[in-house]
Order: C-alpha cells, then sequence, then structure tokens
C-alpha cells in the first residue's frame, strides 16, 4: 500500500504536468483530480486503524505472513450490496474516466487534422 501511494504520487505532478502542456485545465478539474490523489493514503489510513495489532507487529519486524493473506469472508456480503457498490462505482468512476478519454481522443483526432504532419 505504501508502494501505491509513493508510486500513484510520483504520477500525479507528471500527469498534470503533461495535461496543463497540451489543453487548458480549468480549477473544477484540478479539484476533481486531486481526489484520487489521497485515495492510496486513506486506504492506507483506514487499513491500519481497522488492523492496528498486525500493522504494529510488522512495523516492529515481528508480524507473520499470515496475518496479511487474503481470505474469503465468513459471511459473504450480499450479491445486491455488491451489485450496488459496482453501479457506484461505474457511475462515479468509470463512467468520468471514460468521458475524459474520449475528450482527450477528439482533442488529439481534431489537433491532428488542424496540424497535419
Amino acid at each position: 500500500m505504501g508502494g501505491a501511494a509513493v508510486a500513484h504520487g510520483a504520477t500525479a505532478p507528471w500527469d498534470a504536468s503533461l495535461a496543463t502542456d497540451k489543453r487548458e485545465v480549468r480549477p473544477v478539474e484540478q479539484r476533481i483530480h486531486s481526489f484520487p490523489e489521497v485515495l492510496p493514503l486513506t486506504a492506507a489510513a483506514f487499513t491500519t486503524c481497522l488492523h492496528w495489532e498486525p500493522v504494529r507487529e510488522v512495523t516492529k519486524g515481528a508480524g507473520h505472513t499470515d496475518d496479511w493473506k487474503l481470505l474469503p469472508k465468513q459471511r459473504p456480503l450480499p450479491a445486491r450490496y455488491l451489485a450496488a457498490i459496482a453501479g457506484g462505482v461505474g457511475l462515479c468512476v468509470v463512467l468520468p474516466y471514460a468521458e475524459e478519454m474520449i475528450r482527450c481522443v477528439r482533442t488529439c483526432r481534431d489537433r491532428d487534422t488542424d496540424h497535419p504532419r
């Protein structure tokens, strides 16, 4: 999780610098993109709070690998709940990224049409 947070933190400024060199990036878009920047750190913080003892053991060097195995839940989540989460992710994550990708492709296509090589 720490590695993901560092990697994500390193790529975010690089991505922003690429975008601002190519097109106008408005303040609302900057704010929207700042939200995912904190997600890896938030996930690490939540994990630390929810599993304090294993985290403390690992930081002392006394952790066991069994503490970090992914295991199925004893009582699986209901299918309707999982479907609602998947719908929310699709609506709030996949759809905005797809819309941005479409705008980027259009911009590249228009730029290539305006300035043929």
